[in-house]
């Protein structure tokens, strides 16, 4: 087996997946000093080398969402090819979201390493209120319970939110991976709640690295939304002029106030949470046990409790939205703009806006001096 290894920390979402890429960002310089090369491509985290493969378009269709060019993955490639560093790895959970040609396609590009593939999953019950609020910041006008029966009333099908069966079909996805690249090939790591901890010893452990090497950063949380401020972005999702593009929405809402928030504002104390109701948490449970057989069955590697997949408990309850927010939350949403996101503003969008702009004011001198003449 060649001594080179590309290591593809390929989801899932929503299982500690961004608290990785924070860790594995921040500590980027120190990892490639203990063997393992984090390559950097202006973000946290290889998304766009993944949506490079899939051909899937990020943003509203229609509606200024852009496809990424292949090339974008060709270029990683070359540079995995032709890089001298031992190990190498990245990490995006949209690489779960491969056809089988596509993990095909990675595989035949790649030369002379072995590909590694590492999952971190969290049990099915657990990811449905955030995987919702994940797909509210990308627009989604369902609330809770219409999303919830969306996805859960008929397995693999989703006419609001269709992506969301081929990232959560586990044990599907694994099973595609495992095809691909061996069982002794693929390690499925269980995020454990009680031990936090667990997660970063985990991969630290996967990667060779040092105990307590990888930890939890400051910033870059992505925490949950409270009751209230989901209630916000739903009723934004619904008023969002129909006119207006995706990249409005990502720079002012998605990646301006939502992500502050969720970032570097503290969770109100005494914030209510948004509750998934019973029938739906015994669904995901059963769901996840169907999962679980499919993984044993497999026979990868797993770090943690397997078992824990199919016995998940959350805070139950119907949604009920409140009707009037805190001023204060509001506020907060109002001021939590990153100004560093004006320079994302999309060039043909600027140019129109100014033209448009300076042919007014150019209108308006010119019939302010024929007021003076």
């Amino acid at each position: 087996m060649p001594e080179k290894e590309l290591i593809l920390h390929v989801g899932f979402h929503k299982s500690g997946t961004t608290a990785l890429q924070e860790s594995f960002a921040k500590q980027r310089d120190e990892m490639q000093r203990e063997g393992v090369l984090y390559p950097s491509i202006g973000k946290k985290a290889h998304h766009r080398v993944a949506w490079a493969l899939t051909q899937k378009p990020w943003g509203w269709k229609a509606k200024g969402g852009e496809k990424t060019p292949f090339k974008t993955f060709s270029r990683m490639a070359r540079l995995i090819n032709l890089s001298s560093s031992k190990k190498i790895l990245l990490s995006s959970e949209f690489f779960s979201e491969l056809e089988p040609v596509q993990i095909q396609k990675l595989a035949s590009t790649i030369r002379g390493r072995q590909i590694k593939v590492l999952f971190t999953l969290r049990p099915l019950a657990k990811l449905l209120g955030s995987s919702y609020q994940q797909y509210l910041k990308y627009g989604t006008k369902a609330d809770y319970s219409e999303w919830l029966h969306s996805v859960l009333d008929e397995l693999g099908v989703s006419k609001i939110n269709p992506t969301f069966w081929r990232r959560h079909l586990h044990g599907d996805v694994v099973a595609k991976w495992t095809e691909a690249f061996g069982k002794e090939n693929v390690t499925v790591v269980i995020a454990d709640e009680q031990r936090p901890d667990f997660l970063y010893e985990s991969v630290n452990s996967y990667l060779g690295l040092p105990a307590g090497f990888l930890k939890p950063q400051a910033t870059g949380t992505n925490r949950s939304l409270s009751l209230e401020e989901v209630t916000l972005l739903l009723e934004i999702n619904r008023l969002f002029p129909k006119d207006r593009e995706w990249n409005e929405y990502l720079i002012f809402i998605r990646n301006g106030y939502v992500r502050q928030l969720t970032d570097y504002v503290p969770l109100k104390e005494g914030s209510k949470k948004l509750l998934t109701p019973s029938w739906a948490v015994a669904k995901a449970n059963q769901l996840s046990a169907e999962s679980k057989k499919k993984i044993v069955e497999l026979g990868v590697q797993v770090l943690g409790d397997l078992d824990s997949l199919d016995k998940a408990s959350v805070p139950e309850g119907e949604p009920e939205y409140p009707t009037s927010i805190d001023i204060t939350t509001v506020a907060k949403a109002m001021l939590a703009f990153d100004k560093q996101l004006s320079r994302k503003i999309p060039v043909p969008w600027l140019v129109r806006w100014t033209s448009l702009e300076l042919l007014r004011r150019f209108k308006w001198s010119i019939k302010t001096l024929l007021r003076i003449r």
